[in-house]
């Protein structure tokens, strides 16, 4: 390469640097103008009625009138808590009573399990009601209730709100030697998950997990380790008949989230650059006519998850627009962390969001699995500023009660919150 190909180049990524910074101070400049504003569409669009809420009643009363005695207690619990769930205000945000809530997702799931394997019912619903009291109440899981793996940290589209969008993404991605997560590494790490009684696998990261050729290997050994809750977010772009075909035939209880940002072909391709609208709804169109057709009692749900960060995204419009392709609809306003704004700082070096003083959560939920193993806490530090270990030669166990991240909650619970970069740039929380 020529001395001008070299500046050539070299100016192109500045600028490129620059444009992303522009987007993401932007975008989080309309999320703070936003803050407060209700982002869920309400109602939220689901399947869930009150009549399967009292179905998922009934069979708790009958699991402890048949004597059951172990987390008996959180069954009470989780029972009581249903019969007075109000449909008219629950949201992907639940309903908080009693310090705790289950979204209407959650009470679907909870649903297809009762309807296949009542056990796995009741498994579920404890799994669920200690995640979100213990996590919320930053008690420590002896092992990490949600695993995130992440299948191949490459993307098909440059969404202008994602990672994907960063040149210094970009970058790693250039620069890195594995890419898509190898299968043997996968299985280690599901294996450990499996054998810990881990309940719930996500397959979420920085990249389009089906772009992994075993993406529906990983997905049927996952179930056939008796994971109960797996879900995956996708971009609907590379869908197949073939694909949709193996996912439905697992007999998984799996959510499938298409990712979405508008009802119309204009403003949803200059936000998802690289996107074919079209394409994307025909596609999740052949979804739901396989599964009526050939798969009519899949467990298998979808869901459309909107993520509004300008004006001229119309929530309602897209509710009308996608709800009769999906079981579940809901939007909500971005969070300036998508942006990549956890990165950047103002001229006087004060960060760009002012990181509030309370313990994330995420420290006592939730672990990330890069495609290379890299073990971070957390998604939006896409980066891995943080990061933990590596679960090529590390067992997640150890990562989970290790010393780097007992350090991180310690430091959250102690009020030091700043002193941790980038969770000192983060309003998450």
């Amino acid at each position: 390469m020529s001395s001008d190909d070299k500046d050539s180049l070299k100016k192109r990524r500045e600028q490129a640097l620059v444009e992303h910074d522009q987007r993401a101070r932007e975008i989080t400049q309309w999320v703070k103008e936003h803050k407060g504003v209700k982002g869920l569409v309400n109602p939220y669009v689901t399947s869930v009625t009150p009549d399967s809420v009292n179905e998922i009643i009934a069979a708790i009363k009958q699991e402890l009138e048949n004597g059951r005695k172990e987390d008996a207690h959180i069954l009470l619990n989780v029972m009581s808590y249903l019969q007075s769930y109000d449909f008219t205000t629950a949201d992907e945000a639940g309903q908080n009573t009693q310090g705790f809530c289950l979204a209407v997702s959650e009470v679907g799931i909870a649903l297809r399990h009762l309807r296949i394997n009542p056990k796995n019912a009741m498994r579920y619903l404890i799994y669920r009601y200690k995640f979100k009291t213990l996590a919320n109440r930053l008690a420590l899981f002896d092992f990490v209730p949600v695993l995130h793996l992440e299948s191949t940290m490459v993307c098909n589209l440059r969404c202008i709100m994602c990672y994907q969008s960063d040149p210094k993404m970009q970058g790693e991605i250039n620069s890195a030697r594995v890419k898509t997560m190898p299968w043997d590494l996968f299985t280690k790490v599901a294996d450990e998950a499996a054998a810990r009684g881990c309940c719930a696998v996500v397959f979420a990261g920085r990249g389009e997990p089906t772009l992994n050729s075993r993406f529906s290997d990983m997905l049927r050994y996952c179930h056939d380790k008796g994971i109960l809750d797996i879900k995956f977010n996708t971009n609907a772009m590379t869908l197949t008949e073939a694909k949709v075909r193996e996912w439905l035939s697992l007999g998984s209880f799996l959510t499938i989230v298409f990712s979405v940002d508008a009802a119309d072909k204009e403003t949803f391709e200059k936000i998802r650059i690289g996107a074919d609208f079209d394409k994307i709804v025909s596609n999740i169109r052949m979804f739901n006519r396989i599964r009526r057709e050939e798969f009519p009692d899949s467990p298998i749900r979808t869901r459309v998850n909107m993520v509004t960060f300008r004006d001229d995204q119309d929530a309602e419009k897209a509710r009308a627009f996608w709800s009769p392709l999906v079981d579940e609809f809901s939007a909500r306003n971005a969070t300036p962390e998508q942006s990549g704004s956890i990165y950047q700082y103002g001229p006087d070096g004060v960060p760009l969001n002012i990181a509030p003083s309370k313990t994330c959560s995420q420290l006592f939920g939730h672990l990330y699995v890069w495609a290379d193993g890299t073990v971070n806490p957390c998604e939006d530090d896409y980066l891995s500023h943080l990061r933990l270990g590596n679960a090529r030669t590390e067992s997640i166990y150890d990562i989970w009660n290790g010393p780097k991240m007992m350090q991180l909650r310690i430091a959250h619970m102690s009020g030091r919150r700043s002193v941790c970069h980038p969770c000192n740039n983060c309003s998450r929380c």
